[in-house]
């Protein structure tokens, strides 16, 4: 299994493309409530090196045939290396560029997913699901980002989380999700994991005045006798829908709670919300969370699944 760069290089008024061959290692990953891909790798090549790390405007990642990353230049470093060089690579997808930038405070009103986030970013390489249900009102508080707009348009829309499917594409629905097998698959280790140290017990949302009207409880942390309590101010993005807010604080809250996972020998192409089959524990269950590491010892792919409120939908 091949794993190949290709960069474009930026020169005067001219973008050329530089396909890096030899990959000595690579850290490829990508998760639910993570609004981005994320690549890091190293290549060689003999000789002196053609281009400066300045002129990297763009990476792209192939595994084999497919394109599993596309994002920015991070982090590049060109160094020589006996008789040749080596460049290190730290990527993002350009999806991240959501949760980077602030819009300009509003109610925005009648949109879709795409039109949402377009409006309030422009960058031709990232699309999204279209068409997805028009909804009203959807209130972009001061100092919040792209991303947290388009987290409230999917609750309302929907009552799911977004997620980034394949490079740069923001999807809310999972309905067509592909299927991946691991019957056959050479597993290495299976896991299984809990963790509640962010779990909210009760929540509370300001009204005008001292009181707060709207509040919202989580049997499951009164269940394990967890208490821990939060009183909010009176939240302009959700001020239509207060409840349907706080439930979301205790459904984010639960995020990872319950995971189970394997890690194989390999790479079978498998993407976030994919219904894995086979597998012990994680079989059955949407793919929330996936890491493929290569080295001298091969090529091998951790999965996850998050049993938890938006994980499994």
């Amino acid at each position: 299994m091949e794993c190949r760069a290709v960069l474009d290089i930026k020169s005067s008024s001219t973008v050329t493309e530089k396909t890096l061959l030899l990959c000595t290692g690579f850290v490829f990953e990508k998760a639910l409530y993570v609004p981005y891909t994320q690549f890091t790798g190293e290549f060689y090549e003999d000789g002196q090196p053609m281009f400066r790390a300045g002129q990297v405007i763009r990476v792209r990642i192939y595994l084999d045939m497919t394109l599993i990353h596309c994002g920015m230049p991070d982090e590049v470093t060109i160094s020589r290396k006996d008789k040749g060089h080596r460049i290190r690579l730290h990527s993002r997808g350009y999806t991240l560029l959501l949760a980077q930038n602030q819009p300009y405070p509003r109610i925005n009103s009648n949109v879709t997913l795409k039109s949402l986030c377009q409006a309030n970013l422009v960058c031709s390489e990232i699309t999204y699901e279209d068409p997805t249900p028009r909804v009203g009102n959807i209130y972009v508080n001061e100092g919040s980002t792209v991303w947290e707009a388009a987290v409230a348009y999917c609750i309302k829309a929907s009552g799911r989380y977004p997620y980034i499917k394949g490079t740069n594409m923001v999807k809310m629905n999972s309905a067509d999700a592909g299927t991946v097998s691991y019957y056959s698959a050479v597993i290495t280790e299976e896991t299984s994991a809990m963790n509640t140290s962010m779990l909210l017990s009760d929540v509370y949302m300001k009204e005008l005045g001292e009181d707060y009207p709207f509040e919202a409880h989580d049997t499951s942390a009164a269940a394990m006798k967890i208490v821990r309590s939060r009183y909010y101010p009176l939240d302009m993005q959700w001020l239509y829908d207060p409840q349907v807010g706080l439930q979301h604080k205790l459904d984010i809250s639960n995020k990872g709670v319950r995971t189970a996972g394997l890690t194989y020998e390999g790479w079978k192409g498998e993407d976030i919300m994919y219904r894995a089959s086979g597998g012990g524990d994680i079989s059955g269950l949407r793919i929330n969370y996936l890491r493929t590491v290569g080295g001298r010892h091969g090529i091998f792919t951790t999965v996850r699944a998050y049993d938890d409120r938006y994980g499994q939908k």
